[in-house]
């Protein structure tokens, strides 16, 4: 009698909302090439950026100490990203063809990591880049004081909206979808 209810439970599941493997096996692929993809662009991007100012560096020639130490810190913001991104990008080309336990662990791990580069790593290289802006510019509107006060108060403002608004929209966004791929592979994983 145990066995026919067991094979009443087996058989009644409902696993007309979960992906078949196929659909597993692309929802992966698109995972890590779309994220490879912006991995890789958002890394060739910070190394123009870094460059420029490597060029600004040499090119133009300030007065201000200011303008020297607000280069090193973008340039210092720039080559945090690059090392950053660099990693990722390992991590991420290290997915290839893994498991569903696998790959779920991996986002375990990628999720992790997420927090732990919202709360630090991103920290510090805003830190440094809106430090260094707000040094760099200081050389250029520091003639007119009404130019100073317009020039601080519109970079002050931008700031706030990327510290405040932006990064943390961007974070929840996000996580909401990446635990949307995990609640699914855990899913699946439960099925099996």
């Amino acid at each position: 009698m145990e066995l026919n209810d067991l094979k009443k439970v087996w058989l009644s599941a409902d696993t007309g909302s979960l992906p078949g493997a196929a659909d597993m096996v692309r929802m992966i692929r698109k995972y890590r090439s779309s994220n490879l993809a912006k991995k890789i662009a958002m890394t060739i991007v910070a190394a123009l950026l870094t460059a420029l100012m490597v060029f600004v560096v040499f090119s133009y020639k300030s007065v201000m100490l200011t303008t020297r130490i607000g280069e090193a810190l973008i340039i210092m913001a720039g080559l945090l990203l690059i090392i950053s991104n660099a990693r990722s990008l390992g991590r991420l080309h290290r997915v290839k063809d893994h498991t569903n336990k696998e790959f779920l662990a991996y986002l375990m791990q990628v999720q992790r990591n997420r927090l732990n580069y919202y709360k630090t790593t991103q920290v510090t290289g805003l830190l440094l880049a809106s430090s260094g802006l707000l040094l760099y510019i200081y050389e250029g509107v520091s003639a007119s004081l009404l130019l100073l006060c317009v020039a601080y108060v519109a970079l002050a403002a931008w700031l706030y909206v990327n510290w405040f608004v932006i990064r943390p929209r961007a974070y929840r966004r996000q996580a909401v979808k990446l635990q949307g791929t995990i609640d699914k592979i855990t899913a699946i994983n439960k099925q099996l």
